[in-house]
């Protein structure tokens, strides 16, 4: 399961709905992927705008997705909220194998939706 977390000093309060509507859409386009935002932060000393996020998957990461990634999520996070340059992003690859949900591992889930195909 794709997670993209989004660390910000930009007031919660401030985060217009929209970004997390257009993120969600736009990233659907490669996977499903909840999005959680959370705050108080610098950067380099500073208190602009600014923001730490990561991508977690499984599968999808790598240096040509990455590139498109972070192409699309920096555009979002300027469009939304005025933040550029100071947007640091890491990319992880996530191993199925340790990976639970609702009580089952999520490889299990992964080997169903293989069958499937």
């Amino acid at each position: 399961i794709p997670i993209f977390l989004v660390n910000t000093n930009i007031a919660k309060t401030a985060v217009p709905v929209a970004l997390l509507s257009e993120a969600t859409e736009e990233l659907a386009k490669f996977f499903v992927a909840p999005i959680v935002l959370d705050q108080l932060m610098t950067f380099g000393r500073k208190t602009a705008p600014c923001t730490y996020c990561s991508l977690h998957s499984i599968g999808a990461i790598s240096e040509e997705q990455n590139l498109q990634y972070s192409t699309l999520l920096c555009g979002l996070l300027n469009k939304h909220l005025g933040i550029s340059p100071l947007i640091y992003m890491n990319f992880f690859e996530m191993v199925v194998q340790n990976l639970a949900w609702d009580k089952t591992m999520f490889k299990v889930f992964i080997e169903a939706y293989h069958a499937k195909k």
